[in-house]
């Protein structure tokens, strides 16, 4: 580091300054030097905020709204420079989300950087923050996010371990109620003071007690690592937290390929358009599903998932890979499931072990299956001496054929 000091004469009067250079990589800022206290503070108020205000929360606070155009320009100018996700107090969405404090601790709303990816949507980062996306474009100056870092307010998802938890107006018992949170929904806490959480709805500060809040477990049940799984409803939101209440950001169609980071609580973590979104579980499946036209079918007493395709004369297969969720040994009477709607074009194979209990000369046999019900197919060429080698032996049968056909024995092992 060098410092230089040099005398300049400007229009008769001496004017000091001092250059300072750190590095061979940084640029010379010229700062002048001040020859009493009141020239200098009077400098910097004219041109930077005055940081002593920081004491004084509300004055600091109001000093910046009533300069805001500057000021945001002045931080977003910043933000551009600075590390990605830095943690950084400037005020402005203290000032945005319309919250004064009256002391340190609760009147700045937490804030970082961050750098916008391609795929990013200004409505899930909002959401994701407890914010709206005007608030963003408020709080950075912008009209558009994209490729821009821009200062979020740093929140906290925690989970709500009450039966029900009254929403406050503020930080007292006796204040308004503003909503109910239900046992395990998910809030945005952006600080704690005197038991009290603020938390973020939709870009207003509001308040629960902190001991009915608790930390999301950090370890998973289900899948511990990234895989792809496939949506079994016709339409899945995809939220932004793990809650039923939480914001919807988008939605997935069936059969649609989905990233599951990890499952909680029967909540999938999903990467949605290059952010990270939450879906019910209960909807996702490791195969993709079976694309052939289906229909609803209302199940019957003594249905069986055997029952019901050989009636349609589809494969019993085909309609489990329609339900992956619908366990065949538990259906109930009134249940709706999905059956495949066959064509007369669609063909269909499948394979059985069965027991040949008898075969005719001209190829048609009859086959046992394992739940005692007899069945009938036909074979040809060779197949038909192969299964009088066979007759009274357990073997298994590669079948193929068409709807309301009777259906050819393609293999015998």
């Amino acid at each position: 580091m060098t410092i230089t000091t040099k005398e300049i004469f400007t229009g008769g009067e001496l004017t000091l300054s001092r250059k300072e250079t750190h590095g061979k990589s940084k640029r010379s800022q010229s700062t002048p030097v001040f020859t009493t206290r009141m020239e200098k503070r009077e400098y910097y108020n004219e041109h930077f905020f005055n940081i002593r205000h920081v004491l004084d929360i509300k004055g600091f606070l109001i000093d910046i709204r009533d300069h805001w155009d500057t000021y945001v320009s002045q931080v977003h100018q910043w933000i551009q420079k600075s590390s990605i996700k830095k943690l950084v107090v400037t005020g402005i969405f203290t000032i945005v989300l319309g919250f004064l404090g009256s002391n340190a601790n609760a009147a700045f709303i937490q804030e970082y950087t961050y750098q916008v990816k391609n795929g990013d949507s200004i409505e899930a980062i909002a959401a994701e923050h407890g914010v709206t996306a005007q608030e963003i474009l408020d709080a950075n100056g912008l009209t558009s996010i994209d490729g821009k870092k821009i200062l979020l307010p740093k929140v906290e998802n925690r989970m709500v371990n009450a039966t029900a938890l009254n929403v406050r107006s503020n930080p007292r018992t006796e204040s308004s109620i503003l909503g109910t949170y239900k046992k395990g929904d998910i809030v945005k806490v952006s600080f704690v003071e005197n038991g009290w959480a603020g938390i973020l709805i939709k870009g207003r500060v509001c308040f629960v007690k902190v001991d009915y809040l608790s930390s999301i477990p950090s370890q998973t049940t289900g899948t511990a690592e990234s895989q792809t799984m496939y949506v079994t409803a016709d339409s899945l939101r995809v939220r932004a937290t793990a809650s039923a209440t939480s914001a919807v950001v988008g939605s997935l169609k069936l059969n649609d390929p989905v990233m599951v980071k990890s499952t909680v609580n029967g909540w999938a973590q999903v990467s949605f358009h290059g952010q990270t979104g939450f879906v019910s579980a209960d909807f996702l499946t490791k195969k993709e599903q079976v694309t052939t036209n289906a229909s609803e079918y209302v199940i019957k007493s003594g249905d069986t998932f055997t029952k019901i395709a050989k009636a349609l004369g589809v494969p019993a297969s085909a309609i489990q890979e329609l339900n992956p969720m619908v366990d065949p040994s538990k259906l109930k009477i009134g249940q709706k499931i999905k059956v495949p709607v066959a064509s007369e074009a669609d063909t269909y194979r499948i394979q059985v072990t069965a027991y040949i209990s008898g075969v005719d000369p001209h190829g048609t046999f009859r086959f046992i299956t394992a739940d005692g019900k007899t069945n009938c197919a036909k074979a040809s060429g060779n197949m038909i001496n192969e299964l009088f080698n066979r007759q009274g032996e357990t073997v298994t049968l590669t079948l193929e054929g068409k709807r309301g056909q009777v259906m050819t024995l393609i293999d015998l092992q």
